[in-house]
């Protein structure tokens, strides 16, 4: 199955692909009304099976929202992984790495959802 990892955001969401436990931030788009259509497009182009999206306590209305607009688009099943701190865990990677403070906010959404999509694969039970 291919997954596509998602990071919600008032202002920006984040995305990453999965296939076989394996990993990869893909982009990060602006949270606007253009967001479905270019999530939709990835999901196409790259065969998604299925979407995984960050739950966050604070956000959970507006990601319920998001995900049942985001479902009536794509017409793929969508999975909610707890995201408890996949933002520190990606900017703390990003300094091990010694990424420069532009490169981190450019990306930093992106490795969020990576790290999201790994938490799922490491419990997923499906």
């Amino acid at each position: 199955m291919r997954y596509l990892g998602i990071d919600y955001g008032k202002k920006r969401i984040g995305l990453a692909f999965g296939e076989r436990g394996l990993v990869c931030p893909l982009t990060v788009y602006q949270n606007n009304n253009n967001v479905f259509d270019k999530i939709q497009e990835i999901c196409l182009n790259e065969a998604v099976d299925r979407v995984v999206l960050g739950m966050s306590q604070d956000l959970k209305k507006e990601i319920e929202f998001f995900a049942q607009g985001l479902a009536k688009r794509i017409g793929l099943p969508i999975v909610f992984q707890d995201e408890s701190l996949t933002t520190r865990e990606a900017v703390d990677k990003m300094l091990v790495s010694s990424t420069r403070q532009r490169a981190r906010r450019e990306k930093i959404d992106a490795i969020a959802a990576a790290q999201i999509l790994t938490a799922y694969f490491l419990d997923k039970k499906d």
